[in-house]
């Protein structure tokens, strides 16, 4: 029998409806997304199917909107499914409808381009100093003599001894130095 055929006579009701594992589907495509997404434009029955340990596996074909679009073949519970597709232009179908999903479910924290962030930023702890001579203090540059351990504090150290343009040394924490940004 040819597919076009067994796609025209398919059982479609809801007995002969398999799950569409969009994850697995989407990997087709090197798509990898991170939680079942619910979509209802995919579906999938069973050409034919068997009981393997605990799983259904067997030959499904897919369509989209109603159109058949791709086979696949699972031949045991721990055995990939393997896709065969009608065409290229239903994969790319398929696909751009995919990447339709992917933008409606997209969750991203949005900044503006033109927000102000100042000239710098600050570290926490003076491990974390990877430029020492990015360091400035009240809008000027220093020159970190010393990285202050914190005895108490597992050796951790948030003091540092400074030497200012003016020559004069001082001992300040950490959080009160600003690191410029990495810029040409």
């Amino acid at each position: 029998m040819k597919l076009i055929d067994i796609a025209n006579k398919i059982d479609k009701s809801q007995k002969n409806e398999s799950y569409v594992d969009i994850e697995d589907f989407s990997s087709e495509f090197d798509f990898e997304f991170g939680f079942n997404l619910q979509q209802d434009r995919i579906k999938c029955y069973w050409i034919g199917n068997w009981y393997c340990t605990d799983s259904y596996v067997g030959y499904r074909m897919y369509f989209l909107d109603d159109e058949p679009v791709a086979v696949s073949t699972q031949g045991g519970r721990k055995s990939n499914e393997e896709f065969e597709w009608f065409s290229k232009e239903l994969a790319l179908k398929v696909k751009n409808y995919l990447v339709s999903l992917m933008s409606e479910e997209l969750h991203i924290k949005l900044c503006d381009i033109n927000d102000d962030i100042g000239d710098s930023f600050k570290i926490n702890f003076n491990e974390e100093i990877l430029n020492p001579n990015k360091a400035i203090y009240n809008g000027e540059p220093i020159e970190i003599l010393e990285q202050i351990k914190d005895k108490n504090n597992w050796g951790i150290g948030t003091e540092l001894r400074i030497k200012l343009l003016s020559g004069e040394e001082k001992i300040v924490d950490i959080k009160e130095i600003d690191f410029k940004f990495n810029l040409a």
